[in-house]
């Protein structure tokens, strides 16, 4: 059987209408779910509750400067664009009967198939995503790319798709790539993405928001990889950095030129860690430890 069975009827060649309606709906769904989120966020907290933030804001002293909120918004809008873009050629090439792995028939591999290729994905999405952001710690590649992201020191949800061009097509291609030939029912392969993109949006908000879900870091995890850099580079699950020794530890000394995600001694100079138990922050207990941000010059 064809891996990609779809129930749509099949376009012979072109149709340029079908297109552009993919296109625009997909380009809208992103933005909606983009700005609906964000601006969410922004009315709750960052409007409403703005005088008292020590009670909800993971960096209590510091704000996105007004030139930083307007890059964090057009670079992130441009992004979301471009996401919106790609997924509406993808859906076009599914619906026009081009070659996938996506299925939309549950009795074409059965629910026990379906499900656990929906958390393989899930998973391994994950997985290539760490690594993705972490190759992008790199001391060349964080100079000449990914230090754009990282001009958002005390990041809101409209920072989540904020980062340079490149950057975020890498990311998109992680997720969509293996689309062509890994087979996924395409309900369980859009609960993963709007559940990837939820949770995106969640760890840039800058908001003490607790995870849904025991896998999944709140948002002060992410939040304190804007604040110390190098550090806490899983997105979705916090597992990724345990077992790779790059979750933040209260041993360690993190800064914007200290690399490789495992910290440099508390006492100075760099170096592996020690061998004795990691003194990992808890995130789920506490959210910022009142750590002082590393010296970088944010945008104002």
């Amino acid at each position: 059987m064809a891996l990609a069975e779809v129930t749509q009827t099949s376009a012979s060649g072109f149709d340029g209408t079908l297109l552009l309606s993919y296109l625009g709906l997909s380009i809208a769904g992103g933005l909606v779910m983009y700005f609906g989120v964000g601006g969410m966020f922004e009315w709750l907290y960052y409007r409403r509750r703005r005088h008292d933030p020590s009670s909800w804001k993971c960096q209590p002293t510091r704000w996105p400067g007004p030139k930083t909120r307007r890059s964090e918004i057009r670079l992130g809008t441009l992004n979301m664009t471009a996401a919106g873009a790609l997924s509406g050629l993808f859906v076009y090439h599914v619906a026009t009967g081009g070659r996938t792995g996506v299925y939309f028939d549950l009795r074409t591999h059965g629910l026990a198939f379906t499900v656990a290729s929906a958390l393989i994905y899930f998973l391994a999405t994950d997985y290539l995503l760490y690594w993705a952001h972490r190759l992008f710690h790199r001391p060349r590649l964080y100079r000449l790319i990914h230090r754009v992201h990282h001009r958002y020191g005390s990041p809101t949800a409209f920072a989540a798709a904020a980062m340079h061009p490149v950057e975020f097509l890498t990311y998109q291609s992680v997720m969509l790539v293996p689309l062509f030939v890994y087979p996924i029912h395409a309900v369980a392969l859009a609960a993963s993405l709007v559940y990837l993109n939820w949770v995106a949006l969640v760890d840039h908000s800058g908001i003490r928001l607790h995870a849904w879900f025991p896998w999944q870091p709140p948002a002060t995890f992410h939040d304190d990889h804007h604040l110390h850099f190098h550090v806490n580079f899983g997105q979705t699950l916090g597992a990724w950095d345990r077992l790779h020794g790059t979750w933040r530890r209260a041993d360690r000394k993190y800064g914007v030129e200290v690399f490789g995600g495992k910290g440099a001694p508390s006492g100075g100079g760099a170096g592996e860690p020690t061998s004795a138990p990691p003194p990992y922050i808890d995130y789920g207990r506490s959210a910022q430890d009142g750590a002082k941000p590393a010296a970088e010059v944010e945008a104002t």
